[in-house]
């Protein structure tokens, strides 16, 4: 017996043929938020969100595609996740740094 779940395993699997879009949903969540808000960035500030929207947009993948859902609100689900993705991560960095 694989040490490995098997259900994981078939998830990866969907990821790598059609599932890494939720990376790009994430990216773009993160970037829609940059574009309607009025403070000014650097170029390398997009970046960095964006790269924080796709991470958290595919551990999100992970934990949503098992679940029993439409389609459309496991997109809706994505796109949140990495629209709040570098709040997120700027909070647990506060958080790090004081304690």
């Amino acid at each position: 017996m694989s040490p490995i779940d098997p259900s994981l395993i078939d998830t990866a699997q969907e990821f790598k043929k059609g599932g890494w879009i939720v990376a790009v949903l994430g990216a773009l969540g993160a970037v829609a938020r940059l574009i309607i808000t009025d403070e000014r960035f650097a170029w390398i500030k997009w970046i960095r969100k964006a790269l924080a929207g796709a991470i958290v947009g595919t551990l999100v993948y992970f934990a949503v595609n098992p679940m029993d859902l439409d389609s459309m609100y496991k997109g809706i689900i994505y796109a949140s996740a990495g629209a709040l993705a570098p709040d997120i991560f700027e909070w647990a960095k506060r958080k790090v740094i004081k304690e």
